[in-house]
């Protein structure tokens, strides 16, 4: 962990990518305490973070970050200007290990959270030219969509199964659950339902031949816009090949606050770089409306976090199920 990191330590992997570092300053994220270490040196402001292994898939740390740095490398060498570039340690290597654990270095980006349309706007912009860069990636054995449906189905099948035994040791989730519970499985049936159709189904066929990156993390502590106003996308740490529409989905969903201006902003941006069919828009839909709070909530009852995320969605309710209408209409025009 970052914070775990002496002065001694920290100037030792900073001369390893070739800078002297000056001061350090550590800095929490959302959900995890002094997660980045800002550092003053010799040629500027530098973000030194810790590799993070994407629990979800079954390689190991050392396999991630290696096609992490892979991927960010393609960004950087196809003029991806949405990304702050990694810095290469004295091995040419994007990242050095020290103590076990994989570090890596990027430019310090000063800027402001996001806040206006045009900000939505530009953040769709540079997922749509993420989704769309071509990079000589070969063709994928499965849809990758198709796989991220079957995990997906898999938590939404472990809500139905333990719910009520969930729902005994926390409040808020028992709460939750006589209020919501009836729909969270409602809108994932739809969801399972739209994508069994025979052009989505034919969308996820083709999309093996068409293989693309995506971020896989985009909250608003991951986008900045900086001070000449240009956006920039943060913590790459899960960049892979895999589904742009769970991608898109997820995006909207965890950036937007289910404010329909945000929303229908983004979607501006990203459909003047990649106009989506009908079925593409269906599909975005359908993953968008899948109750993830609420399966992270039945899956870790006793989590502080799972409370704080009941609570939101208690507070947002009418704003979500306004979304998903909004959302409806733009899929079904």
């Amino acid at each position: 962990m970052a914070h775990l990191l002496g002065q001694r330590e920290i100037r030792s992997i900073s001369r390893r990518f070739r800078l002297q570092a000056l001061r350090c300053t550590p800095v929490s994220s959302l959900y995890r305490k002094n997660a980045v270490i800002q550092i003053q040196t010799n040629l500027g402001t530098f973000a030194l973070k810790p590799y993070n292994r994407n629990p979800h898939l079954r390689s190991g740390l050392a396999a991630q970050i290696k096609s992490a740095a892979k991927n960010v490398r393609l960004l950087m060498n196809n003029a991806y200007g949405f990304i702050p570039d990694w810095l290469p340690a004295d091995s040419g290597k994007l990242w050095v290990m020290h103590r076990g654990k994989p570090f890596y270095m990027t430019a310090w980006i000063h800027g402001r959270p996001m806040g206006m349309e045009q900000d939505y706007e530009q953040l769709g912009l540079a997922l749509a030219k993420l989704h769309t860069l071509r990079c000589g990636l070969p063709h994928t054995p499965q849809s990758a969509t198709l796989e991220q449906v079957r995990l997906w189905k898999a938590k939404d099948h472990d809500l139905r199964k333990n719910m009520v035994r969930a729902s005994s040791v926390n409040p808020a989730l028992r709460r939750a659950v006589r209020q919501y519970g009836t729909a969270w499985k409602r809108f994932s049936d739809e969801a399972w339902s739209e994508i069994r159709h025979p052009d989505i189904s034919r969308l996820c066929a083709q999309e093996k031949a068409s293989p693309a990156l995506i971020h896989g993390d985009i909250t608003p502590p991951n986008v900045i816009i900086a001070n000449d106003e240009r956006l920039h996308i943060i913590d790459w740490d899960f960049i892979r090949v895999g589904s742009t529409y769970a991608d898109t989905a997820k995006t909207i969903m965890n950036t937007t606050g289910f404010h329909t201006a945000f929303m229908e902003a983004f979607l501006r941006g990203y459909e003047g770089i990649r106009p989506l069919s009908l079925p593409e828009r269906r599909l975005v839909k359908a993953l968008y409306g899948l109750p993830r709070e609420a399966w992270y909530a039945v899956r870790f009852p006793k989590s502080k976090r799972s409370t704080e995320m009941l609570k939101t969605m208690d507070q947002t309710w009418t704003l979500r199920r306004q979304s998903m209408e909004y959302m409806n209409s733009w899929a079904n025009p």
